[in-house]
């Protein structure tokens, strides 16, 4: 057996976190090889030297982790430098498989891909609300209309991973500033909602805020620009002239709207989109 390749084969049913043992009855130099049913080296040969076997119970005793190996036939090959008796040991603890998010919040409208990690063969997708949110075979999530929904993923050995899914509505929503907001001399222009109207049109509902300690009378040369989570712009509206007619430490809402043939994306993500806006204020001295 000295310098000669001895085998020993075993199978895994099912996808397993694999640690490896052996035992001889006096240290030994020796190399240890994992192939797969292909032939193939899974890993690197790992060698052992007579130093790195520990004393335990009559026997030296050698181990180490093989790490999560998918189902499947394989084979442990060792390579002695003299002969000996050896005893080798499998420990094959089951995978448990982890899903890519517990809770996620999705847009109606849009879709969230989830993953299952840790196993091998076919996952069975479900939801419980399909209303609110489906899922599809490979684990896309599309959200339906607000409420809640949970996915569940059952793996080919029986594990059930679930997320919990919050689908929101497709808006864009601030909390409404007052002129305390702003500092004083500056006026502000804030969006506070932002929704797509039946036709397509995407409706911005507006909000001026006057602390400049001036009657202001008109915006000028206005710009709004929407933009997704991701900086690509959505939608711009401008105008040269927005009248107006708001005392100091006083406000006005108005509505807007980008016409759909204007928008350079048609359906965003308006909940976790953000804007921008510039433009001037005309004033009165005296009011």
């Amino acid at each position: 057996m000295a310098n000669q390749e001895v085998n020993n084969d075993f199978t895994l049913d099912i996808n397993k976190n694999v640690y490896f043992g052996f035992a001889v009855p006096a240290p030994v130099n020796c190399e240890v090889s994992v192939y797969n049913s292909a032939g193939q080296l899974y890993k690197s040969t790992v060698p052992i030297s007579e130093s790195d076997w520990e004393f335990s119970e009559g026997l030296y005793i050698f181990a180490f982790p093989g790490g999560n190996m998918p189902a499947g036939d394989y084979s442990i090959k060792l390579t002695f430098d003299e002969d000996t008796q050896y005893m080798v040991m499998i420990k094959a603890d089951k995978q448990i498989a982890t899903i890519s998010t517990k809770s996620a919040t999705v847009t109606a409208g849009f879709t969230k891909r989830l993953k299952v990690n840790n196993t091998s063969g076919k996952v069975t997708w479900s939801s419980s609300k399909k209303s609110v949110a489906a899922v599809s075979s490979n684990g896309v999530v599309t959200a339906k209309k607000p409420g809640k929904a949970t996915i569940t993923a059952k793996t080919k050995d029986g594990q059930k991973l679930t997320c919990k899914v919050t689908v929101k509505e497709n808006i864009f929503k601030e909390t409404k500033l007052s002129t305390s907001n702003v500092y004083y001399g500056q006026c502000g222009l804030q969006v506070y909602n932002a929704s797509y109207a039946s036709n397509g049109d995407l409706v911005l509902k507006c909000k001026f805020l006057n602390n400049s300690g001036h009657w202001v009378n008109a915006l000028k040369n206005t710009q709004i620009t929407f933009k997704t989570d991701a900086g690509k712009t959505i939608g711009t509206y401008s105008a040269s002239t927005i009248n107006m007619s708001v005392a100091h430490t006083s406000s006005k809402n108005f509505t807007v709207k980008i016409k759909k043939s204007k928008l350079k994306i048609k359906k965003a993500d308006l909940r976790n989109a953000s804007y921008k806006t510039s433009g001037k204020y005309q004033y009165k001295i005296y009011y």
